[in-house]
């Protein structure tokens, strides 16, 4: 580790490595690289972290610790080609910038560095900051492309930095750490790719079941924004404490089993199938692991508990298998996600609909905290960039407050009251659930929501929720100039669609199914018909299912891809 070097406004951070060393992406990279390729400006493609700075504290101070973490973490001082194989390049010399900044407060500062896109095929795609009032550093933070590392890589880069900004003789290299090109060695040997292979057939048998949107109903107003309700609940917090010092249960568990308490009572569906995010830390050599590990999974829980514990119980056993099944190929599991979608005739979201990026210990002994004395509850809505997504919670904190959004991409579907109303009452539950085990029936009178009313018209089709009069919507949009209608079963077969053959219209059911599923991304509603019947002409009344009957059918069948 060499000395830092200052400039005007900077000080050059000096790193120095073992290996100048390339190899192939991880598959946790390869997943964020396509998911930064499709979708460059999104939120997460950046992320932050602050870094907790004791009053004193120096420029060189700060710096020191930062540059130990550069030479203890591969990673950060990393190139990355993203694509398909993709490659990383470990730097074994070189330095990086740390901003010496006035900024305000550290919202500012981590503005500044978020301000600028990355390029991680030229330099390291990680940027230090510190602000400085009076000669001394009072906040410091990081921003990294997200193929550098999660959530859980930054909380423990802040565990380090806490450690070394406060002890000195901390700041050394210590024992060795599985850096990412390690990890990308490990995972080409034949036993990884069994258990990738695994996953995969884990997130198919998924797909094959879970509704294409886990909370579908009614729309209540024409717009279709994006937004959040955000929650601060204090008394949120010291409750989790309570539940988990009786059920020996991680706080994000808990939350989720009250998430699911809540889906599972609003929809009617007594099993709970979404995506979620997986980790992937597991494995006690990747408990330090500085990296990018997080990908999709899909989570099962059946929501049928007896009590609450016992559905946290059954949360905590279900994340523990959604992560066991959270290392694949994203390639793979893309080609295969987009045929099981083409064939069951919906457009699934596969962002989380529960995202929690807290990382918790076992509870500690010690006193509790007061619910009662706890400070009033927060709450505010904010809008949010476009999503498929019609439904997602992000848990951010469990300590002082638990700190949460709800946040839905169909703002006429899922209204900003709705949110705060549902927000407040995963709260309520919490809160209830703090004293001692609640039975189902007090689980659902803490939630204290109806569930969800489904006018006639709507139907649950494959594990489907959907709206007849969408579906039809759907066919008005896709099929066009062709004339169509969708009726909810006909001959015994549920969802069939009678198209009459005109120019510039479908002239099979397969160029039917087709434009339906290219339409169909966004319409939460709706799914494509499962059986389609090509008619020589329109009846004279479009609007009965007799008409298109009598009316010569020229072909019919179900548009799909054969079954593999």
């Amino acid at each position: 580790m060499r000395t830092t070097e200052r400039t005007s406004g900077v000080v050059r951070l000096r790193f120095e490595g073992h290996r100048d060393a390339a190899g192939p992406l991880t598959v946790g990279q390869r997943n964020i690289a396509k998911w930064l390729l499709d979708a460059p400006h999104a939120p997460a493609a950046v992320l932050a972290q602050s870094f907790d700075v004791p009053p004193g504290s120096t420029v060189d101070d700060v710096a020191e610790c930062f540059q130990v973490l550069l030479c203890r973490h591969e990673g950060l001082r990393s190139t990355y080609r993203l694509g398909d194989p993709g490659s990383q390049h470990v730097l074994a010399a070189g330095s990086l910038p740390l901003l010496c900044s006035d900024a305000a407060d550290l919202a500012d500062l981590v503005g500044l560095l978020r301000a600028a896109p990355f390029d991680p095929a030229a330099v390291a795609p990680v940027r230090f900051g510190v602000t400085i009032h009076n000669g001394f550093v009072v906040a410091a933070a990081v921003a990294v492309s997200h193929i550098v590392a999660d959530f859980q890589a930054l909380a423990i880069l802040a565990a380090e930095f806490a450690s070394l900004i406060r002890d000195p003789a901390a700041r050394v290299l210590g024992a060795p750490f599985v850096q990412p090109l390690d990890r990308a060695t490990l995972e080409q040997r034949p036993a990884r790719a069994r258990r990738m292979e695994q996953a995969l057939r884990h997130w198919e048998r998924a797909l094959r079941v879970a509704p294409a949107h886990p909370y579908t109903g009614p729309r209540s107003a024409p717009s279709t924004g994006s937004g959040a309700y955000g929650i601060s609940s204090p008394a949120a917090a010291a409750a989790l404490a309570h539940i988990a010092a009786r059920t020996g249960a991680s706080r994000p568990s808990i939350v989720l089993a009250a998430f699911c308490a809540l889906l599972s009572l609003r929809t009617g569906d007594t099993t709970c199938r979404f995506v979620t995010l997986s980790a992937n830390r597991f494995e006690s050599d990747l408990l330090r692991y500085v990296g990018t590990l997080a990908q999709a999974t899909f989570l099962s829980v059946d929501a049928a508990a007896p009590t609450f514990d016992t559905l946290v119980g059954r949360c905590f056993g279900a994340v523990l298998q959604a992560g066991l099944h959270g290392t694949y190929d994203v390639y793979r599991q893309h080609e295969r996600s987009a045929r099981l979608a083409a064939e069951r005739g919906i457009a699934p979201a596969f962002e989380p609909v529960f995202n929690s990026i807290v990382m918790d210990a076992a509870p500690t002994a010690g006193a509790l905290p007061d619910i009662a004395s706890a400070p009033a509850t927060e709450t505010q809505w904010v809008d949010l960039p476009p999503t498929d997504v019609l439904l997602r919670f992000d848990l951010g904190s469990v300590e002082d407050s638990m700190v949460a959004r709800l946040w839905t991409g169909d703002t006429g579907r899922v209204t900003p009251t709705e949110a705060h109303a549902l927000l407040l009452a995963l709260e309520r539950l919490i809160v209830a659930a703090a004293p001692a085990d609640l039975p189902h029936s007090a689980v659902a009178a803490a939630l204290a929501l109806p569930p969800l009313d489904r006018p006639p018209g709507w139907l649950l089709v494959d594990h489907c929720w959907v709206d007849l009069a969408e579906i039809q919507a759907l066919l008005d949009t896709a099929l066009s100039p062709a004339p169509s209608r969708v009726f909810a079963s006909a001959d015994g077969d549920p969802l069939v669609a009678y198209v009459a053959v005109v120019p510039g219209g479908p002239t099979t059911p397969e160029d039917a199914h087709r434009r339906c599923l290219s339409a169909l991304p966004g319409r939460h509603a709706a799914m494509t018909p499962r059986h389609y019947v090509l008619c020589a002409h329109p009846p004279s009344d479009p609007t009965t299912l007799p008409a298109w009957q009598s009316t010569p059918v020229l072909s019919s069948g179900p548009g799909r891809p054969s079954r593999r």
